[in-house]
Protein backbone atom coordinates (compact mmCIF):
# COMPACT_ATOMS: atom_id res chain seq x y z
CA UNK A 1 0.00 0.00 0.00
CA UNK A 2 1.39 3.42 -0.96
CA UNK A 3 1.74 6.14 1.59
CA UNK A 4 -1.07 8.11 -0.02
CA UNK A 5 -3.45 5.16 0.03
CA UNK A 6 -2.67 4.50 3.68
CA UNK A 7 -3.40 8.11 4.60
CA UNK A 8 -6.73 7.97 2.77
CA UNK A 9 -7.67 4.79 4.60
CA UNK A 10 -6.94 6.38 7.96
CA UNK A 11 -9.04 9.42 7.07
CA UNK A 12 -12.01 7.21 6.10
CA UNK A 13 -11.68 5.25 9.30
CA UNK A 14 -11.72 8.41 11.37
CA UNK A 15 -14.73 9.77 9.52
CA UNK A 16 -16.63 6.48 10.03
CA UNK A 17 -15.94 6.39 13.75
CA UNK A 18 -16.92 10.04 14.24
CA UNK A 19 -20.06 9.60 12.18
CA UNK A 20 -21.10 6.56 14.16
CA UNK A 21 -20.64 8.43 17.40
CA UNK A 22 -22.69 11.36 16.09
CA UNK A 23 -25.51 9.01 15.00
CA UNK A 24 -25.40 7.23 18.32
CA UNK A 25 -25.65 10.47 20.25
CA UNK A 26 -28.45 11.63 17.95
CA UNK A 27 -30.39 8.38 18.47
CA UNK A 28 -29.96 8.43 22.22
CA UNK A 29 -31.14 12.06 22.46
CA UNK A 30 -34.41 11.47 20.53
CA UNK A 31 -37.56 11.79 22.77
CA UNK A 32 -39.55 8.62 23.26
CA UNK A 33 -42.64 7.44 25.12
CA UNK A 34 -42.32 5.18 28.12
CA UNK A 35 -45.06 2.61 28.52
CA UNK A 36 -47.84 1.62 26.14
CA UNK A 37 -51.29 2.85 25.16
CA UNK A 38 -53.87 2.82 27.98
CA UNK A 39 -57.60 2.16 28.32
CA UNK A 40 -59.36 4.29 30.91
CA UNK A 41 -62.97 3.74 31.98
CA UNK A 42 -64.81 6.34 34.04
CA UNK A 43 -68.41 6.76 35.17
CA UNK A 44 -70.30 9.65 33.64
CA UNK A 45 -70.15 12.79 35.77
CA UNK A 46 -66.77 11.97 37.32
CA UNK A 47 -63.26 13.15 36.33
CA UNK A 48 -60.92 11.26 33.97
CA UNK A 49 -57.12 11.58 33.64
CA UNK A 50 -55.01 10.31 30.73
CA UNK A 51 -51.22 10.28 31.21
CA UNK A 52 -48.28 9.83 28.88
CA UNK A 53 -44.63 9.59 30.02
CA UNK A 54 -41.82 11.01 27.82
CA UNK A 55 -38.05 10.56 28.12
CA UNK A 56 -35.51 13.01 26.69
CA UNK A 57 -38.11 15.57 25.73
CA UNK A 58 -35.44 18.27 25.27
CA UNK A 59 -36.82 21.23 23.32
CA UNK A 60 -39.74 19.29 21.84
CA UNK A 61 -43.39 19.88 22.77
CA UNK A 62 -46.13 17.51 24.02
CA UNK A 63 -49.63 18.03 22.67
CA UNK A 64 -52.96 16.30 23.40
CA UNK A 65 -55.60 15.90 20.65
CA UNK A 66 -59.11 14.37 20.45
CA UNK A 67 -58.81 11.99 17.50
CA UNK A 68 -62.39 11.80 16.19
CA UNK A 69 -62.82 15.59 16.05
CA UNK A 70 -59.13 16.42 15.35
CA UNK A 71 -59.36 18.98 18.14
CA UNK A 72 -56.11 20.23 19.66
CA UNK A 73 -56.67 20.30 23.44
CA UNK A 74 -53.27 21.26 24.86
CA UNK A 75 -49.72 22.15 23.72
CA UNK A 76 -47.02 22.10 26.35
CA UNK A 77 -48.36 23.73 29.50
CA UNK A 78 -51.10 25.60 27.64
CA UNK A 79 -54.75 24.60 27.19
CA UNK A 80 -55.77 25.43 23.62
CA UNK A 81 -59.41 24.29 23.63
CA UNK A 82 -62.12 26.55 24.99
CA UNK A 83 -63.56 23.63 26.94
CA UNK A 84 -63.31 24.78 30.55
CA UNK A 85 -63.45 21.16 31.76
CA UNK A 86 -60.00 20.39 30.28
CA UNK A 87 -56.73 20.96 32.14
CA UNK A 88 -53.09 19.84 31.78
CA UNK A 89 -50.78 18.64 34.53
CA UNK A 90 -46.97 18.21 34.27
CA UNK A 91 -44.75 15.99 36.36
CA UNK A 92 -41.08 15.11 36.03
CA UNK A 93 -41.61 13.17 32.81
CA UNK A 94 -45.40 12.95 32.72
CA UNK A 95 -48.03 14.96 30.93
CA UNK A 96 -51.55 14.39 32.27
CA UNK A 97 -54.73 15.44 30.49
CA UNK A 98 -57.67 15.80 32.93
CA UNK A 99 -61.30 16.14 31.85
CA UNK A 100 -63.75 17.04 34.59
CA UNK A 101 -67.45 16.13 34.76
CA UNK A 102 -67.17 13.47 32.05
CA UNK A 103 -69.92 13.33 29.43
CA UNK A 104 -70.82 10.67 26.88
CA UNK A 105 -69.39 12.87 24.09
CA UNK A 106 -65.97 12.73 25.79
CA UNK A 107 -65.59 9.02 25.04
CA UNK A 108 -63.13 8.07 22.30
CA UNK A 109 -59.42 8.10 21.39
CA UNK A 110 -56.97 10.73 22.62
CA UNK A 111 -53.54 11.22 21.07
CA UNK A 112 -50.43 12.28 22.98
CA UNK A 113 -48.15 13.74 20.29
CA UNK A 114 -44.47 14.85 20.09
CA UNK A 115 -43.50 17.32 17.39
CA UNK A 116 -40.51 15.29 16.26
CA UNK A 117 -39.68 14.59 12.62
CA UNK A 118 -41.38 12.30 11.89
CA UNK A 119 -44.11 12.94 14.47
CA UNK A 120 -44.22 10.54 17.46
CA UNK A 121 -47.64 9.57 18.87
CA UNK A 122 -49.23 7.46 21.59
CA UNK A 123 -52.98 6.73 21.65
CA UNK A 124 -55.12 6.42 24.77
CA UNK A 125 -58.73 5.20 24.90
CA UNK A 126 -61.40 6.75 27.13
CA UNK A 127 -64.58 4.78 27.81
CA UNK A 128 -67.54 6.37 29.60
CA UNK A 129 -69.78 4.13 31.72
CA UNK A 130 -73.38 5.09 32.37
CA UNK A 131 -75.49 3.53 35.17
CA UNK A 132 -78.68 1.85 33.96
CA UNK A 133 -81.86 3.84 33.63
CA UNK A 134 -85.29 2.42 32.83
CA UNK A 135 -87.09 4.09 29.93
CA UNK A 136 -90.64 4.48 31.21
CA UNK A 137 -92.06 5.56 27.85
CA UNK A 138 -91.21 2.20 26.26
CA UNK A 139 -91.82 -0.02 29.31
CA UNK A 140 -95.07 -1.53 30.54
CA UNK A 141 -97.23 0.28 33.06
CA UNK A 142 -100.13 -1.18 35.06
CA UNK A 143 -101.77 -4.00 33.07
CA UNK A 144 -105.21 -5.58 33.55
CA UNK A 145 -106.17 -8.90 31.91
CA UNK A 146 -108.86 -11.52 32.41
CA UNK A 147 -108.03 -14.82 34.05
CA UNK A 148 -106.98 -17.34 31.38
CA UNK A 149 -105.61 -14.74 28.95
CA UNK A 150 -101.99 -14.30 27.85
CA UNK A 151 -99.94 -11.30 28.99
CA UNK A 152 -96.59 -9.76 27.98
CA UNK A 153 -94.64 -7.35 30.17
CA UNK A 154 -91.89 -5.24 28.57
CA UNK A 155 -89.01 -3.36 30.16
CA UNK A 156 -86.56 -1.09 28.30
CA UNK A 157 -83.40 0.42 29.81
CA UNK A 158 -80.48 2.58 28.69
CA UNK A 159 -76.91 2.63 29.96
CA UNK A 160 -73.33 1.82 28.98
CA UNK A 161 -72.57 -1.04 28.80
CA UNK A 162 -76.03 -2.11 27.67
CA UNK A 163 -78.02 -3.25 30.73
CA UNK A 164 -79.43 -6.71 31.25
CA UNK A 165 -83.03 -7.07 32.46
CA UNK A 166 -84.12 -9.45 35.22
CA UNK A 167 -87.75 -10.04 36.25
CA UNK A 168 -89.07 -11.28 39.57
CA UNK A 169 -92.25 -10.97 41.63
CA UNK A 170 -92.24 -8.38 44.39
CA UNK A 171 -93.23 -11.00 46.98
CA UNK A 172 -90.52 -13.40 45.64
CA UNK A 173 -93.05 -16.16 44.87
CA UNK A 174 -92.39 -18.25 41.72
CA UNK A 175 -94.02 -17.43 38.40
CA UNK A 176 -95.10 -19.74 35.59
CA UNK A 177 -93.54 -18.87 32.23
CA UNK A 178 -94.62 -21.27 29.51
CA UNK A 179 -93.93 -24.75 30.90
CA UNK A 180 -91.35 -23.45 33.39
CA UNK A 181 -91.77 -22.30 36.97
CA UNK A 182 -89.05 -19.84 37.94
CA UNK A 183 -88.29 -17.35 40.68
CA UNK A 184 -86.70 -14.95 38.16
CA UNK A 185 -86.48 -14.44 34.40
CA UNK A 186 -83.97 -12.66 32.15
CA UNK A 187 -84.91 -10.66 29.06
CA UNK A 188 -86.67 -7.47 28.07
CA UNK A 189 -89.94 -9.39 27.62
CA UNK A 190 -91.77 -11.46 30.23
CA UNK A 191 -94.40 -13.57 28.46
CA UNK A 192 -96.93 -15.56 30.48
CA UNK A 193 -99.75 -17.64 29.01
CA UNK A 194 -103.16 -18.47 30.44
CA UNK A 195 -102.59 -16.47 33.61
CA UNK A 196 -104.37 -17.46 36.81
CA UNK A 197 -105.58 -15.27 39.65
CA UNK A 198 -102.66 -16.16 41.89
CA UNK A 199 -100.23 -14.37 39.54
CA UNK A 200 -102.04 -11.12 40.41
CA UNK A 201 -99.65 -8.58 41.97
CA UNK A 202 -96.52 -6.52 41.42
CA UNK A 203 -93.56 -7.49 39.23
CA UNK A 204 -90.11 -5.89 39.39
CA UNK A 205 -88.08 -5.22 36.26
CA UNK A 206 -84.43 -4.82 37.38
CA UNK A 207 -81.77 -3.31 35.10
CA UNK A 208 -78.04 -3.90 35.77
CA UNK A 209 -74.86 -3.33 33.77
CA UNK A 210 -72.09 -3.52 36.35
CA UNK A 211 -72.19 0.23 37.00
CA UNK A 212 -73.93 0.99 40.29
CA UNK A 213 -76.62 1.58 41.15
CA UNK A 214 -78.99 -0.96 39.64
CA UNK A 215 -82.51 0.37 39.05
CA UNK A 216 -85.94 -1.24 39.05
CA UNK A 217 -89.47 -0.49 37.93
CA UNK A 218 -92.60 -1.80 39.64
CA UNK A 219 -95.21 -3.06 37.19
CA UNK A 220 -98.62 -4.01 38.56
CA UNK A 221 -100.46 -6.90 36.94
CA UNK A 222 -104.19 -7.11 37.68
CA UNK A 223 -105.93 -10.38 36.84
CA UNK A 224 -109.71 -10.03 36.63
CA UNK A 225 -111.47 -13.08 38.06
CA UNK A 226 -114.99 -14.05 39.08
CA UNK A 227 -115.63 -14.58 42.79
CA UNK A 228 -114.86 -17.76 44.69
CA UNK A 229 -116.17 -18.02 48.25
CA UNK A 230 -114.65 -20.35 50.85
CA UNK A 231 -115.92 -20.79 54.40
CA UNK A 232 -113.43 -21.41 57.16
CA UNK A 233 -115.81 -23.43 59.38
CA UNK A 234 -119.08 -24.90 58.15
CA UNK A 235 -120.76 -25.10 61.57
CA UNK A 236 -120.32 -22.82 64.55
CA UNK A 237 -121.97 -23.13 67.96
CA UNK A 238 -122.57 -20.32 70.45
CA UNK A 239 -124.25 -20.00 73.84
CA UNK A 240 -127.39 -17.90 74.16
CA UNK A 241 -126.41 -14.27 74.73
CA UNK A 242 -122.90 -14.67 73.30
CA UNK A 243 -121.30 -12.82 70.40
CA UNK A 244 -120.15 -15.06 67.53
CA UNK A 245 -118.06 -14.44 64.41
CA UNK A 246 -118.84 -16.18 61.11
CA UNK A 247 -115.91 -16.18 58.66
CA UNK A 248 -115.61 -16.48 54.91
CA UNK A 249 -112.78 -15.89 52.44
CA UNK A 250 -113.37 -14.49 48.96
CA UNK A 251 -111.15 -14.34 45.87
CA UNK A 252 -112.31 -11.78 43.32
CA UNK A 253 -111.13 -8.87 41.17
CA UNK A 254 -112.52 -6.29 40.64
CA UNK A 255 -113.44 -6.11 44.35
CA UNK A 256 -116.86 -7.70 44.77
CA UNK A 257 -120.05 -6.50 46.42
CA UNK A 258 -120.31 -8.64 49.56
CA UNK A 259 -123.56 -9.44 51.39
CA UNK A 260 -124.62 -11.79 54.17
CA UNK A 261 -128.04 -13.44 53.99
CA UNK A 262 -129.78 -15.39 56.79
CA UNK A 263 -131.99 -18.36 55.90
CA UNK A 264 -131.72 -17.50 52.19
CA UNK A 265 -134.11 -14.55 52.54
CA UNK A 266 -132.96 -11.92 55.03
CA UNK A 267 -130.22 -9.57 53.86
CA UNK A 268 -128.27 -8.46 56.91
CA UNK A 269 -127.22 -4.86 57.57
CA UNK A 270 -124.76 -3.30 59.98
CA UNK A 271 -126.44 -2.30 63.21
CA UNK A 272 -126.82 -3.31 66.83
CA UNK A 273 -127.45 -6.96 65.90
CA UNK A 274 -124.98 -7.52 63.06
CA UNK A 275 -121.65 -6.07 61.99
CA UNK A 276 -119.81 -6.92 58.75
CA UNK A 277 -116.01 -6.53 58.82
CA UNK A 278 -114.02 -6.78 55.57
CA UNK A 279 -110.25 -6.87 55.10
CA UNK A 280 -108.87 -6.88 51.54
CA UNK A 281 -105.42 -7.50 50.13
CA UNK A 282 -105.06 -7.61 46.38
CA UNK A 283 -107.71 -10.02 45.06
CA UNK A 284 -108.19 -11.76 48.43
CA UNK A 285 -110.83 -10.61 50.90
CA UNK A 286 -111.54 -11.84 54.43
CA UNK A 287 -115.09 -11.19 55.64
CA UNK A 288 -116.48 -11.56 59.18
CA UNK A 289 -120.14 -11.43 60.14
CA UNK A 290 -120.35 -10.60 63.85
CA UNK A 291 -123.64 -11.62 65.47
CA UNK A 292 -124.38 -10.02 68.85
CA UNK A 293 -126.56 -11.40 71.67
CA UNK A 294 -127.18 -14.79 70.05
CA UNK A 295 -130.70 -16.20 70.50
CA UNK A 296 -132.58 -19.20 69.13
CA UNK A 297 -133.96 -17.13 66.26
CA UNK A 298 -130.38 -16.68 65.03
CA UNK A 299 -129.80 -20.36 64.30
CA UNK A 300 -129.71 -21.53 60.72
CA UNK A 301 -127.71 -20.99 57.56
CA UNK A 302 -125.86 -17.74 56.83
CA UNK A 303 -124.83 -17.21 53.22
CA UNK A 304 -121.69 -15.24 52.37
CA UNK A 305 -122.35 -13.84 48.89
CA UNK A 306 -119.94 -12.08 46.52
CA UNK A 307 -120.63 -10.55 43.11
CA UNK A 308 -118.60 -8.56 40.56
CA UNK A 309 -118.92 -7.89 36.83
CA UNK A 310 -117.56 -11.36 36.00
CA UNK A 311 -120.00 -13.41 38.08
CA UNK A 312 -121.15 -14.34 41.55
CA UNK A 313 -120.59 -17.02 44.17
CA UNK A 314 -121.79 -17.90 47.66
CA UNK A 315 -121.18 -20.35 50.46
CA UNK A 316 -122.91 -21.01 53.75
CA UNK A 317 -122.11 -21.28 57.46
CA UNK A 318 -124.54 -22.87 59.90
CA UNK A 319 -124.99 -21.34 63.35
CA UNK A 320 -126.38 -23.44 66.15
CA UNK A 321 -126.96 -22.50 69.79
CA UNK A 322 -125.76 -24.20 72.94
CA UNK A 323 -127.35 -24.33 76.39
CA UNK A 324 -126.20 -25.77 79.70
CA UNK A 325 -128.67 -27.47 82.04
CA UNK A 326 -128.12 -28.67 85.62
CA UNK A 327 -129.79 -31.85 86.83
CA UNK A 328 -130.07 -32.34 90.60
CA UNK A 329 -129.63 -35.93 91.74
CA UNK A 330 -127.49 -37.44 94.44
CA UNK A 331 -124.68 -35.73 92.50
CA UNK A 332 -124.80 -32.57 90.42
CA UNK A 333 -124.42 -33.13 86.67
CA UNK A 334 -124.20 -30.45 83.97
CA UNK A 335 -125.44 -31.33 80.50
CA UNK A 336 -124.94 -29.32 77.32
CA UNK A 337 -127.52 -29.41 74.54
CA UNK A 338 -127.37 -27.94 71.05
CA UNK A 339 -130.14 -26.51 68.87
CA UNK A 340 -129.26 -27.23 65.23
CA UNK A 341 -131.42 -26.69 62.11
CA UNK A 342 -133.02 -29.95 60.95
CA UNK A 343 -132.10 -29.10 57.37
CA UNK A 344 -128.46 -29.63 58.25
CA UNK A 345 -127.54 -33.25 57.48
CA UNK A 346 -126.86 -35.67 59.12
CA UNK A 347 -128.16 -33.99 62.26
CA UNK A 348 -131.83 -34.16 61.16
CA UNK A 349 -131.82 -37.95 61.65
CA UNK A 350 -130.85 -37.79 65.34
CA UNK A 351 -133.21 -38.84 68.10
CA UNK A 352 -135.36 -36.67 70.36
CA UNK A 353 -133.79 -34.98 73.37
CA UNK A 354 -134.88 -32.56 76.10
CA UNK A 355 -133.90 -28.92 76.44
CA UNK A 356 -133.17 -26.99 79.64
CA UNK A 357 -136.89 -26.32 80.20
CA UNK A 358 -137.90 -29.95 79.79
CA UNK A 359 -139.43 -29.32 76.33
CA UNK A 360 -139.18 -32.20 73.86
CA UNK A 361 -138.15 -31.73 70.23
CA UNK A 362 -138.93 -34.52 67.82
CA UNK A 363 -137.77 -35.20 64.31
CA UNK A 364 -141.10 -33.82 63.06
CA UNK A 365 -139.94 -30.38 64.20
CA UNK A 366 -139.01 -28.56 61.02
CA UNK A 367 -136.88 -26.00 62.80
CA UNK A 368 -134.45 -27.59 65.26
CA UNK A 369 -133.15 -30.84 66.65
CA UNK A 370 -131.95 -30.80 70.25
CA UNK A 371 -128.81 -32.87 70.90
CA UNK A 372 -127.68 -34.29 74.19
CA UNK A 373 -124.09 -33.96 75.30
CA UNK A 374 -123.42 -37.60 74.35
CA UNK A 375 -124.87 -37.07 70.89
CA UNK A 376 -122.76 -33.93 70.43
CA UNK A 377 -119.62 -35.91 71.17
CA UNK A 378 -120.49 -38.37 68.40
CA UNK A 379 -120.91 -35.82 65.59
CA UNK A 380 -118.11 -34.33 63.56
CA UNK A 381 -118.04 -30.53 63.74
CA UNK A 382 -114.58 -30.14 62.28
CA UNK A 383 -113.96 -27.16 59.95
CA UNK A 384 -114.79 -27.65 56.30
CA UNK A 385 -112.61 -26.18 53.56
Amino acid sequence: MSAISYVCFLLLLVVSVVGAKVLKVKFEDTPKFVGSDTNVTVVIGRDATLTCTVENLQKFKVAWLKVDTQTILTIGNHVITKNHRVSIGKGDQTWSLTIRDIRLSDAGQYMCQLNTEPMTIQTHHLQVSVPPDIINSSSSGEITVREGENVSLHCSASGAPKPTITWRREDLTPMKIGSEVASKWNGVWLNMSSVSRDINGAFLCIATNGVPPSVSKRILLRVMCKPKVHVIQKMIGAYIGDTVNLHCKIEAFPPPVITWIHQDTIKLQNGTKYQVITESKSYKHTVILRVYNVCREDIGSYYCCAENQLGSSKNDVTLYTLATTTMSTSTTERTTTAWIPKSTQPYAELEVSVDDEGQKYSNEDSFVVVLSQQQMQNIDLSPSS
